[in-house]
């Protein structure tokens, strides 16, 4: 499923009725101009304490089941929105409550309630092993698990008030307008969140942790003698406001404007099937052609082109592919999984060969294999599943130059725009944002209506260059109804032929 900007869950409802407060400030015509932030909430949540968790566990354990989650969140996020050196809207809202999963054989009961009160979790633990048959559950206590840290605030963003954000932005529309008269329209979307959780489970443990996440994008439209394009700035990542220090506003705001003014000149995209090389950062390609087909869930169905393959050769040689929650900062990072699995790194092909599939509980226990710290979801109103998070292509030896200088004819694919994907075959079709042709060895003129037609195996089967940079593109992933943050990775990479659709025609070598 395609990978977006930021998506709120705010708007499904519960058939639990309970808590759940927000505010919001609309239409404000004046950047800055007389804004007040609500008073932040304190850095601690009053969570049900141990002895509590564990009895709504055992409630839901009540009529038999082979395991049992409970999952409570209180989440603070703000949202403003900017166009034409206004602020269109600004949101803050606390979002609350806990949710109960019972797994029974291959039956899953899941329930959830919109407070904190025992007694609503407790009505939903009821509600949740209604599927349930069976004995009951001996009673057990719950012991708090220790894990590593690798999402750390060194600037928290609750100690920044409204009126700072409002200037941080005013900063980058200023930024983006100074380039060239030709920019004619900024638009910019930001959003912070602090989510705080405890998940405890009938395995006798429970974990907490505190997770911020800062999202920025920045669109740029310019026109010139009746020519328009289109230019982005994206950045996002589990930091508090030390991602934004520095010059960052002003670098937001030039790197979308003079994308913009870069594909003003842009001339047709050619047909036919070319060598591509794919710009470190790229791995959005990854991420949807290939990453979905090796998560667990999938494969039990027999839905992935992947199943029933580990250990054989999917790639090429140089392809080395992994899922990893561990890398400080990520926007796909965290401490410990929506299921109390301390984060990790998956190997999911090595040179090559397939080695593995992402896990969450229910499919490891059904392919007897180990967590991989990939249960996650997108609030406590929606059972875990198996999911990405930082998912990477590793790095080669070569240099993007050379990479380029081997290359007689074809597309520079710089950034990626949306695009379809089926998940179970792999097969897809990418819009490219920002590409330019390779002529002689050298990127040469800005194209526009390039797309990437092709299937996932075909591409890991035709990548055959590998450069030794790296870099890495910020989004929300969707799947089932579902959306969590991610980020998919890459070095600089030759695919040495894909179908290219464009409206120039011509061909390449």
């Amino acid at each position: 499923m395609p990978m977006i900007p930021f998506k709120s869950d705010m708007s499904r409802r519960s058939f639990l009725k309970g808590a759940c407060a927000s505010v919001a400030v609309l239409s404000i015509p004046r950047l800055g101009h007389g804004l007040r932030h609500p008073s932040a909430p304190p850095d601690f949540v009053d969570f049900p304490s141990p002895e509590v968790m564990s009895r709504v566990l055992a409630t839901a354990l009540n009529r038999g089941g082979d395991y049992a989650d409970l999952f409570l969140e209180s989440t603070i996020r703000t949202n403003i929105s900017i166009a034409a050196g206004e602020i269109r809207s600004m949101e803050y809202g606390v979002i609350q409550g806990g949710g109960i999963r019972i797994i029974q054989g291959e039956k899953t009961g899941y329930a959830y309630a919109e407070s904190l009160a025992s007694h609503l979790l407790n009505d939903a633990a009821k509600t949740a092993a209604a599927m349930a048959c069976g004995g009951k559950t001996a009673p057990f206590s719950l012991s708090e698990i220790s894990y590593p840290r690798y999402v750390l605030a060194r600037e928290t963003i609750e100690d920044v008030g409204v009126a700072e954000r409002v200037a941080f932005l005013e900063r980058i529309d200023r930024a983006a307008r100074a380039v060239n008269p030709a920019v004619k329209q900024v638009t910019i979307e930001y959003m912070d969140e602090i989510k705080t959780y405890v998940v405890a489970h009938s395995e006798g443990v429970f974990a907490r942790d505190r997770l911020p996440v800062i999202y920025l994008r920045v669109t740029v439209n310019a026109s010139k003698d009746k020519k328009r394009a289109e230019g982005m700035f994206r950045t996002s990542g589990r930091q508090g406001m030390e991602l934004l220090a520095g010059d960052m506003p002003e670098q937001a705001g030039r790197e979308a404007a003079e994308q913009a003014l870069r594909m003003l000149d842009a001339v047709p995209a050619p047909t036919g099937e070319l060598p591509v090389v794919i710009a470190a950062g790229g791995g959005v390609m990854f991420h949807e052609a290939v990453g979905h087909g090796l998560e667990a869930d999938g494969v039990i169905r027999d839905a992935s082109v992947f199943a029933g393959r580990v250990g054989k050769r999917v790639a090429t040689e140089l392809v080395t592919l992994y899922d990893d929650s561990t890398m400080p900062g990520k926007r796909g990072s965290f401490n410990v999984d929506d299921e109390g699995t301390p984060a990790s790194r998956t190997l999911l092909i090595e040179n090559g060969v397939l080695v593995g599939y992402m896990q969450d509980r229910r499919t490891a226990h059904v392919m007897s294999a180990d967590l991989t710290a990939n249960g996650r979801r997108q609030s406590f109103r929606y059972p875990a599943m198996v999911r990405m998070t930082n998912t990477n292509l590793a790095p080669g030896d070569e240099t993007p130059e050379d990479i380029i200088k081997a290359t007689n004819r074809g597309i520079f694919a710089a950034h990626f725009g949306g695009g379809e994907v089926d998940i179970g075959s792999g097969q897809f079709t990418f819009g490219l944002r920002e590409a330019y042709l390779i002529e002689q060895g050298k990127i040469t003129a800005p194209i526009k209506g390039a797309n990437l037609v092709g299937s996932g195996l075909e591409v890991l089967a035709r990548i055959d260059r590998i450069g030794a940079d790296f870099g890495s593109w910020p989004g929300t992933c969707g799947k089932s109804g579902q959306w969590v943050p991610v980020t998919s990775g890459c070095p600089t990479l030759r695919i040495s032929r894909i179908t290219v659709g464009g409206t120039a025609g011509g061909g390449g070598s």
